[in-house]
């Protein structure tokens, strides 16, 4: 049996736009009655700002309400597609709490051109599927 939770937080600056999506999977083996517990989540960064992008480093530093965060580097033109992250505290577990007022992230892009910050947030509305009426 396998169960999954997911969130995506999106934003968008002057240059960029970005997608953080939240994950958290369990896995029941019923063979062998092994948990498999997985939580993570990925960052999607887009470039959309007028001048050309060039090439060099990129880093960004994804921060939430707390101080915890995640952050790393690419290359443009080399690394394509691919976040390499290099240090994370986030807490996916607040992240996936529904309960928890601190639904924003901070995200903050250096690169050879530009600084740039900005809030990722969670869509205005998450719906859970309609309610049946009784009739």
């Amino acid at each position: 049996m396998n169960r999954t939770k997911t969130m995506r937080f999106a934003g968008k600056g002057a240059a960029w736009k970005a997608e953080y999506t939240v994950t958290h999977k369990d896995k029941v083996n019923a063979k062998q009655t092994i948990f498999q517990d997985e939580l993570g989540g990925k960052l999607k960064l887009q470039y959309v700002g007028k001048a050309p992008l060039g090439s060099g480093r990129i880093t960004y530093r994804l921060e939430d309400r707390n101080g915890r965060f995640s952050e790393g580097e690419i290359v443009a033109g080399t690394d394509y597609a691919v976040m390499k992250e290099t240090l994370s505290t986030l807490d996916y577990g607040s992240l996936l709490d529904m309960m928890d007022p601190g639904k924003e992230l901070t995200l903050a892009i250096d690169w050879e051109s530009g600084r740039e910050q900005f809030l990722l947030t969670l869509p205005p509305s998450l719906g859970f599927g309609r309610i049946p009426r009784k009739r």
